[in-house]
C-alpha cells in the first residue's frame, strides 16, 4: 500500500495532500503536524502525530514531502528526513506544464497552473506555487518559494532560500542571491544582492 506522509498539515499542506491527491500515485496520504488541530475536521487526509513521530509510524516504502511554507523550516526538516534516508517525493499537479527537459530536485512541489520550461533546474524542496511560472534555462537553488502569480523570464538565477512574493516578475537573465526577499506585485529588474530586501516597481531595497 503506496504511503505518502506530509510534514505539516496548514494551509499549504492541506495544498500539497490535495495536488498529491490528484495525481493517484499514492493510496494513502497522511500528515504529521506538531498542530494537528490546524488540518480541518471535515479533512479526508489523518493526521498520524507529530513531526517528531516520524520514526514511530514509518514503514518501508514510504515517501515524504515537506510541505511548510517557511524556507528554513523548511529546510531543517527536509534535512532531519535526508538523516533517515527516507524518499523525498517531487510532485507535480497534472495541471501544471513541466518540460521533460527541466529538472526537479527532490521535495519539490510544482502546485495547479504553473508551468517549468525546458532546461529549467530546480534544486532540494523548491514551491513552484500556484499560477507561477519558471521560464526556460532558469537555475533556483535549494528551498526557494516562488509564490502565487510570480513570473521568473529565461535564464534567471535565485540563491538557496529566497522568496519571491506574490505577483512579482524577474527580468531575463537576472541574478538573485540566497536569502532574498522580493515583495509582492516586485518587478525586479536589476541584480539582487545575498539577504536584500526588495520592493516596488522597479525593485529597490528595502530602507531599513
Amino acid at each position: 500500500m503506496s504511503r505518502l506522509i506530509i510534514l505539516g498539515g496548514g494551509g499549504h499542506g492541506r495544498v500539497v495532500a490535495d495536488t498529491a491527491r490528484r495525481t493517484g500515485r499514492w493510496e494513502h496520504i497522511l500528515f504529521l503536524d506538531d498542530a494537528p488541530d490546524r488540518t480541518r475536521a471535515e479533512s479526508d487526509f489523518a493526521v498520524l502525530g507529530t513531526c517528531k513521530d516520524l520514526d514511530q509510524v514509518l514503514r518501508p516504502g514510504d515517501e515524504c514531502i515537506v510541505a511548510i511554507g517557511d524556507n528554513g523550516q523548511r529546510r531543517a526538516m527536509l534535512d532531519q528526513v535526508d538523516q533517515r534516508a527516507v524518499p523525498l517525493a517531487v510532485i507535480v499537479d497534472p495541471s501544471a506544464s513541466v518540460s521533460a527537459d527541466a529538472s526537479l530536485g527532490p521535495g519539490t512541489v510544482i502546485l495547479p497552473q504553473c508551468a517549468v520550461n525546458i532546461g529549467a533546474e530546480l534544486g532540494r524542496g523548491c514551491i513552484v506555487n500556484t499560477g507561477a511560472s519558471v521560464d526556460h534555462d532558469c537555475r533556483l537553488g535549494d528551498c526557494i518559494h516562488v509564490a502565487p502569480g510570480a513570473h521568473l523570464g529565461g535564464d534567471v538565477s535565485v540563491g538557496d532560500l529566497s522568496w519571491i512574493g506574490i505577483g512579482a516578475s524577474i527580468r531575463h537573465g537576472i541574478r538573485v542571491g540566497a536569502r532574498v526577499m522580493i515583495g509582492a506585485g516586485a518587478a525586479v529588474v536589476s541584480n539582487v544582492a545575498t539577504g536584500s530586501t526588495v520592493v516596488g516597481v522597479p525593485a529597490r531595497p528595502l530602507e531599513s
